[in-house]
């Protein structure tokens, strides 16, 4: 009989005694990558790792888990593989982009997390973003590293893409651009949501005289207020960071743009993977309510209202999936970050509306915090506001497509980079 976590029927998995561990070593020769055969048996690992050890920490929504418990958790899931911190290229979270069946195997690995628990698959995706970058300088992946992908106020609006593309500026994109990407000072800090407890931090930089580069910026040389808790991400704690004076930049140039562009666009699919599965908990939790709640002599999953509600909810998470699904196929342009963001702005709403609706199914049990749904809303708006809220994704891509009439200029930059 299936085991049953927060009233919600979970998979079976069969005792073994040790998690599987598939890793590839070598990624210069495409033979070494994963296949979808590996890539089932390696998420199937992931799940049976959710189900007994995540599940039974976070099964009471209204209590957050400890940080201590949270950290406990994630490097359980590296010590599967799904985190690699080994110098080497693997299987692990984001390792591989350029393969999409790996890239596919990363947002489900999100998915599932998330399924649980979207402050741990936050903090699963920051780590490793920040390991990859870590492996990219040549450097040792280590200890907890995380990245920031968020200016100060946001991404910088329509100036982002001729500061990415090296086209000239005018003085108010410089100074929109150097207000949101200058070093963070105590007056002007950044924003970090994730586990107080990292190591290291990787943060990108934009100066008019150089345009991007990036900042590794060990923990001790970072000033850190801890801030009042924000609206949704219970387990992630929130951190104003400043360092007004980090030494010299790891990565520069053309590279540094490079990067900046790639993260971003894995950024986005990872908030959009985490989101879409706070939504579709949500769903299930709601239509399961709505086939056992009865009123009038019936159940409420008669009552044409409460349909519309579940269905507002499915389409949401169903026009996710397929984004992804596309951003995750072989003959998708990779990275392609404007089409990643006109996805993610488009679906990010509708997941955030979609949360809402299952809630209302509820009635007023939804609002109650113990019912997890209440959770789901919030964690969902705060999520779409992270990585650029959708008005400003929107209006960064409207000033890509004014200044292009063809291809994307940023997608030239990364010929060549998988070789």
């Amino acid at each position: 009989m299936a085991a049953m976590v927060n009233g919600l029927p979970q998979p079976s998995w069969p005792e073994v005694r040790r998690l599987p561990s598939i890793r590839r070593m070598d990624t210069a020769d495409d033979t070494t990558r994963l296949d979808e055969a590996e890539a089932r048996a390696w998420l199937q690992a992931v799940q049976r790792y959710a189900v007994e050890r995540i599940a039974p920490q976070v099964q009471r929504p209204e209590l957050p888990c400890p940080a201590d418990t949270a950290r406990t958790l994630i490097d359980g899931l590296a010590d599967i593989g799904v985190l690699n911190h080994g110098d080497a290229p693997a299987a692990g979270l984001w390792d591989d982009d350029e393969d999409p069946v790996q890239r596919g195997l990363s947002l489900d690995v999100l998915r599932v997390v998330a399924t649980h628990n979207a402050g741990l698959a936050m903090q699963l995706h920051l780590q490793a973003l920040g390991a990859r970058l870590q492996r990219e300088a040549g450097l040792s992946a280590g200890q907890p590293t995380l990245v920031s992908l968020q200016g100060r106020h946001g991404l910088g609006r329509g100036a982002v893409w001729p500061a990415c593309e090296g086209r000239p500026l005018t003085p108010e994109q410089a100074l929109l651009m150097s207000d949101n990407w200058a070093c963070p000072t105590q007056a002007t800090p950044r924003c970090l949501h994730a586990l107080p407890d990292w190591h290291a931090l990787w943060l990108p930089v934009w100066q008019p005289s150089q345009g991007w580069c990036w900042h590794r910026l060990p923990r001790g040389e970072v000033q850190v207020s801890v801030l009042p808790h924000s609206h949704g991400l219970d387990e992630l704690s929130t951190q104003a960071i400043a360092c007004p004076s980090p030494a010299a930049p790891v990565i520069e140039g053309e590279q540094a743009t490079r990067w900046w562009t790639r993260l971003q666009a894995l950024h986005s699919l990872g908030l959009q993977a985490i989101s879409e599965a706070v939504v579709h908990r949500a769903w299930r939790q709601a239509l399961e309510h709505a086939r056992l709640r009865r009123q009038g002599g019936q159940t409420i999953l008669g009552h044409a209202a409460v349909q519309q509600l579940l269905q507002q909810a499915h389409e949401a998470v169903q026009a996710s999936a397929q984004a992804l699904a596309s951003a995750a196929h072989p003959r998708s342009p990779w990275p392609d970050l404007p089409a990643r963001w006109r996805d993610r702005a488009r679906c990010q709403v509708a997941l955030a509306q979609g949360a809402s609706a299952a809630l209302q199914v509820f009635g007023g049990q939804g609002y109650m915090r113990d019912s997890g749904l209440e959770k789901a809303v919030r964690d969902e708006n705060h999520l779409r506001l992270l990585g650029g809220s959708p008005s400003e994704l929107r209006t960064c891509v409207a000033a890509w497509e004014a200044g292009h009439a063809g291809p994307t200029g940023l997608q030239a930059m990364h010929t060549g980079m998988a070789a």
